[in-house]
C-alpha cells in the first residue's frame, strides 16, 4: 500500500510540477484579442472618416443648391434664362421693398411658355 501511496504522491508532484500550457495559451489568446480590436478600432476610424467626409460633401452640395436654384443649374435641368429660374429668384429673394415676390408678370409668362401650341378647349 505504502509503494501505491508513494507512487501517487510521485505521480501528483510530477503533475503539479509540469509546465502549464494554460499559461501560454491564454497569453497567446490575450495578444490574439487585442490584435483584433486594433484592427477593429482602425475599421471604427476608417468608417468614421469616410462618414466625416461624406457629410462635407453632402454640406458642400447643399449649400450650392441654395446659393443658386435648381432652376438655373444646367446640370440639373435648368435654364439660367428661363421664367422658372426668374420664379425661383423672385420667390428664394423677393424683388420688391416689402420682401414680397411679385410674380404676376412672371406667372403670365410661365402660363404662356406652357400653354403654348395646346388647343382652345
Amino acid at each position: 500500500m505504502a509503494v501505491i501511496v508513494a507512487g501517487a504522491a510521485g505521480f501528483g508532484a510530477g503533475w503539479g510540477l509540469k509546465p502549464d500550457a494554460s499559461v501560454a495559451a491564454l497569453q497567446a489568446s490575450t495578444a490574439s484579442l487585442e490584435a483584433l480590436g486594433k484592427s477593429n478600432q482602425e475599421l471604427v476610424d476608417a468608417v468614421n472618416r469616410v462618414a466625416v467626409e461624406d457629410a462635407q460633401r453632402e454640406t458642400m452640395l447643399a449649400d450650392k443648391l441654395t446659393d443658386t436654384p435648381p432652376q438655373c443649374v444646367p446640370e440639373l435641368g435648368g435654364d439660367p434664362m428661363s421664367p422658372q429660374c426668374a420664379w425661383a429668384w423672385c420667390v428664394r429673394d423677393g424683388e420688391s421693398n416689402a420682401q414680397r415676390c411679385q410674380e404676376a408678370g412672371l406667372q403670365t409668362l410661365l402660363v404662356e411658355r406652357w400653354t403654348k401650341g395646346c388647343a382652345d378647349e
